[in-house]
């Protein structure tokens, strides 16, 4: 199985390099309004779980099918105290 998994950390930015051996691609994250409070190390996370709460919330059937179509779910959960 061919995968490739990269992530590059840099102030203000992080970009995660993803490829399979049927499709490639990048995702940038950088520093904005709604995650001004993750440390450069963690902007990726915070963003992802920022986008995704927020997906979850629109509530409309072209969404749920979008998410399904890729076998994605996700769910926000409680944080674990012994994370800084």
């Amino acid at each position: 199985m061919t995968k490739k998994f990269n992530l590059t950390i840099t102030e203000n930015m992080n970009t995660l390099d993803l490829e399979t051996k049927h499709l490639s691609g990048k995702l940038y994250f950088v520093k904005t309004d709604q995650n001004w409070v993750a440390e450069d190390d963690s902007i990726h996370i915070h963003s992802l779980i920022g986008f995704f709460s927020d997906f979850n919330k629109l509530n409309d059937s072209e969404s749920k099918n979008l998410m399904q179509k890729w076998g994605m779910y996700f769910r926000t959960k409680e944080l674990e105290s012994n994370l800084d």
